[in-house]
Order: C-alpha cells, then sequence, then structure tokens
C-alpha cells in the first residue's frame, strides 16, 4: 500500500532534485509567499551600508535582480540545503545584489557620509549600533517567519474544513481577536481555539520533521 507524500512547501518544491512541470507553479509561489521578506532584507541592506530612504523604485530594481538571482540558483540546483539555512542564503543573495547596485550606482548616492557638517555621518555611526543592528536583525526574522508560516500552512489547508482554516487565518493571521471571531463567524470560543490548536499543532510537527525549516520552531 502506498502512503501519500507529506504536502511539500514551496522551497521543498524548489530544492527538490526532480525536475517536474509543477516547478514553475511553485516558483510564481515563492514570489507570492517571499517577496515582502526579500524586500525587507534589501531595504536593511541598504541601511546597514548608509543608504536611509532608498526610492522604491530602485528598491523594486534590486528585488527584481534577486528574484532573477534566486530563479537561476533554484534552477541550477546550486541551493544546499544540507550546507546553508534557507534564510542565512536568502540574505546572502539580497546583501551582494545590493552590493552590486551600490558598486554601478555609486555616483547617483544623494547624499555623502563625508559631508562637511558631519551630521550624516553622526546619524550613520548611531544606526550602526548594536540596538539598530538587532531591531534589523529581528525584522528580517519576523517577515521570514511569516511568509514560511503562510508557506507550510499553505501546504496543509487542504486537510481542515473551511471554517477551521477562517478562524485560524483570522486569528493568526490577520490578528482579530477571538472574542470577535466568535461574533463573526457565529461558532463558541472553544470551537475557534480549538481551529487554532488543531492547526498550530500539525504546523509544529510538520516543521519540526523539516531541516530546512526547523529553524524557526
Amino acid at each position: 500500500m502506498d502512503f501519500p507524500q507529506t504536502p511539500r512547501t514551496v522551497i521543498e518544491q524548489l530544492i527538490s532534485p526532480e525536475q517536474s512541470a509543477a516547478w514553475n507553479g511553485a516558483w510564481r509561489k515563492f514570489f507570492d509567499f517571499y517577496h515582502a521578506t526579500v524586500r525587507v532584507m534589501i531595504c536593511n541592506s541598504f541601511y546597514r551600508r548608509g543608504w536611509y530612504g532608498v526610492p522604491d523604485h530602485v528598491v523594486d530594481e534590486v528585488v527584481e535582480e534577486t528574484v532573477i538571482s534566486l530563479n537561476r540558483t533554484f534552477n541550477e540546483r546550486r541551493f544546499d540545503p544540507g550546507k546553508s539555512r534557507f534564510r542565512f542564503f536568502l540574505k546572502t543573495v539580497c546583501d551582494r545584489r545590493v552590493v552590486d547596485y551600490l558598486r554601478t550606482n555609486a555616483a547617483c548616492r544623494n547624499t555623502s557620509l563625508d559631508a562637511t557638517d558631519g551630521k550624516v555621518l553622526m546619524v550613520a555611526e548611531l544606526q550602526a549600533a548594536t540596538e539598530t543592528e538587532m531591531h534589523l536583525a529581528e525584522e528580517e526574522i519576523r517577515v521570514f517567519r511569516q511568509a514560511v508560516l503562510i508557506d507550510a500552512y499553505t501546504s496543509i489547508r487542504h486537510e481542515f474544513d473551511a471554517r477551521t482554516c477562517i478562524a485560524f487565518e483570522m486569528v493568526k493571521f490577520e490578528g482579530v481577536p477571538v472574542e470577535t471571531v466568535v461574533r463573526e463567524l457565529g461558532v463558541s470560543p472553544n470551537v475557534v481555539n480549538n481551529a487554532v490548536y488543531r492547526i498550530t499543532k500539525k504546523l509544529r510537527a510538520m516543521l519540526s520533521e523539516n531541516q530546512e525549516l526547523k529553524e524557526l520552531m
């Protein structure tokens, strides 16, 4: 008897050694799930290098270059989950594309860190303080965890009924208070709490068994 395969997250599908017709679909899902993470990592990379208030069109350009690099890496199977955690790999790619942009466009920088009044240099030094670095790292981890949670949840959502999923999504993804969910869905608090518990338990089990996602536990 064949046992059903454990649902794959989009990351697992992209790094799978088997090339399949579903690969392009998985790539599109990856962009949907992880676009916000990539954008935050790129903005933070600029920030750490003294580029503050980078225009959206610049960030979009680097996001595009990052996506192209990731697509090529996945397509050529050059990411080895056994050697690197995916979050660190993603951050490295983002950093490299930011550095590429700075090397090519350094002349268009709006403000020099060598400004004569010294104010910009002082700001740069303050922003490089440990507290700021910790904040940026925490922000990156937060958006990455959210992306992975959505990724993992999407792969198991079909195992639960619609009401259970709606309750979970309202509480966990939208931050809606349980009392509000109870009122809008017309169910008891126990039903909502049980829905959140069941899906959370499934996600924890799934993440704990997955080497690429285990770091989030």
